[in-house]
């Protein structure tokens, strides 16, 4: 959510005029998100029971707030440096202490995502952005010549299962650069790395399954070797948020 928006919790004192009409600016109460980030620890999430989002609708919503460490705040304040200088803006001190929290808006229920998830959850929506990104970039899958639709559905459908094909490799060796090394894979470099590899991968199936195996080995040590995410900051894992999301679940289940 942006910085701006208001968000309102129900007055349970409101003011009446003397012929019992309520009076309409005393029914909610703003809250002073300033305050609100100073009462959490860095890295603690809250949710504010009974929200209304909007200056004039009041919207009810879910809303969750998060602190940020100590360092993501620092990263994200170095970042909007730059932006400001680029732009030649200056942002309000207010707004500067304000993005040491993130403030999240959610349709889901406290029972299928707890307050304590949705932080963790929201980050992977980085992961869609770097799917498409990846399509676009390397398989340029939004860019045609204009072509008779026969034509057109060949290709889609070519550069489709060449996505499958880097894909399915990529997630593979990203499970075992987990289980053996404990280190997390870049989707996006080793896409890059997979996809230049395919000439290779495709002249080893003609001759053998044991030259496969070696290119596929030799990719692996490529992908070890440069292929990794670099951390500013120690975070949990994409496999770690699903993880403990799909134990959370079942234990749900079994619980019910």
């Amino acid at each position: 959510m942006k910085l701006n928006t208001r968000i309102y919790t129900k007055n349970h004192e409101p003011k009446y005029f003397k012929n019992g009409i309520l009076k309409k600016q005393t029914e909610y109460t703003q809250l002073d998100m300033t305050q609100m980030m100073s009462n959490l620890t860095p890295g603690e999430t809250m949710e504010i029971p009974e929200a209304y989002i909007g200056k004039n609708q009041k919207l009810p919503a879910r809303v969750i707030i998060h602190r940020l460490t100590d360092d993501q705040r620092q990263t994200r304040l170095k970042n909007q440096a730059i932006r400001e200088k680029k732009k030649g803006i200056v942002m309000k001190e207010k707004s500067k202490h304000l993005m040491g929290m993130n403030v999240y808006i959610t349709n889901t229920l406290p029972e299928e995502v707890p307050t304590d998830y949705v932080h963790s959850l929201y980050s992977l929506r980085w992961q869609i952005e770097i799917l498409f990104k990846t399509w676009k970039s390397f398989f340029e899958i939004d860019e045609c010549k204009t072509i008779k639709k026969e034509r057109l559905e060949c290709h889609l459908y070519g550069q489709l299962i060449g996505i499958l094909l880097c894909s399915s490799t990529m997630f593979q060796m990203r499970q075992l650069l987990l289980e053996k090394k404990k280190q997390e894979l870049s989707e996006y470099k080793a896409i890059y790395m997979i996809k230049d590899y395919f000439p290779l991968l495709f002249q080893d199936t003609k001759v053998g399954t044991e030259e496969l195996l070696k290119i596929l080995h030799r990719l692996y040590h490529l992908l070890k070797k440069n292929g990794r995410k670099c951390h500013r900051y120690k975070k949990m894992t994409v496999f770690d948020i699903l993880g403990v999301v799909y134990k959370t679940a079942v234990k749900d289940r079994q619980v019910a």
